[in-house]
């Protein structure tokens, strides 16, 4: 199976758009009950999802080196990396927040962009399928894909001359991809489960951090070529969400003592 864009197009450039249409609608949606404005809304996620793109891209050029794909097409179509995504949501999501949706307590924005962010990632995976990245080994499998030249994982196995030719697709690999869109989702489907039986704003965005990167940093560990610092980057964050939650936990119940 050689994946190569939908219709021609290049797939994270065919996606993002929808992508955005339905991280927004979700959103405002699901907090139709708090009586949230929607214009302002619409314009804090979109402000916050050039931060998380600037974030997953510098973090992509951080963990490479700051090596740039070659030729640029392939760093435009792809090099995102999602824990800079990530952190920047956490670091600027805020902030924004703050002078934009100022009405919204930030503990119950935090809770519904984290389930937000479950399903709008599932949905990127797509573009790691048909782009080729966020694979694991080669494999010779019915359910293993190769990919075109040009594509991510192409580029990989040239670099590490596992090709006869530049002209040769890339060897079967594993399509980890859809390991990490499964995590997404089940993560998500929890977390909107969850929500209903919480005990405080602020805890469904806390179980984010530790069961969506939690997989996350596992499933790193299938990825080739591994990169160390993702998975370091995905754990860690998952052990400060299980930290901060404990800490939440137990001044809760020392204050209802």
């Amino acid at each position: 199976m050689y994946p190569s864009g939908l219709f021609g197009l290049d797939a994270l450039r065919v996606l993002i758009s929808p992508i955005a249409i339905f991280g927004i609608v979700f959103f405002i949606l699901y907090l139709r009950n708090d009586h949230i404005r929607a214009g302002r809304a619409v314009l804090l996620l979109l402000a916050i999802g050039v931060f998380a793109l600037l974030g997953a891209k510098l973090f992509s050029l951080h963990v490479r080196g700051w090596e740039v794909y070659e030729p640029l097409s392939s760093e435009l179509r792809g090099g995102l990396r999602y824990p800079g995504a990530l952190l920047g949501m956490i670091l600027v999501g805020p902030l924004l927040k703050r002078w934009i949706l100022p009405d919204l307590p930030l503990p119950r924005f935090l809770d519904v962009l984290a389930i937000t962010v479950c399903f709008c990632f599932a949905l990127v995976r797509f573009s790691c399928l048909m782009n080729g990245c966020c694979t694991g080994p080669e494999c010779d499998a019915i359910y293993c894909l190769s990919y075109e030249p040009g594509s991510q994982v192409w580029y990989v196995q040239l670099q590490q001359g596992l090709l006869d030719h530049s002209s040769h697709p890339s060897n079967p690999v594993f399509p980890l991809h859809f390991l990490f869109m499964a995590a997404s989702l089940g993560v998500g489907v929890f977390l909107m489960w969850f929500d209903t039986k919480r005990s405080f704003n602020g805890q469904i965005g806390l179980l984010f951090l530790i069961l969506h990167d939690g997989a996350k940093a596992i499933l790193e560990s299938f990825r080739v070529p591994y990169v160390g610092e993702l998975q370091l980057t995905s754990f860690s964050i998952s052990a400060a969400g299980l930290v901060a939650l404990i800490i939440v936990l137990y001044y809760r119940r020392v204050n209802s003592a």
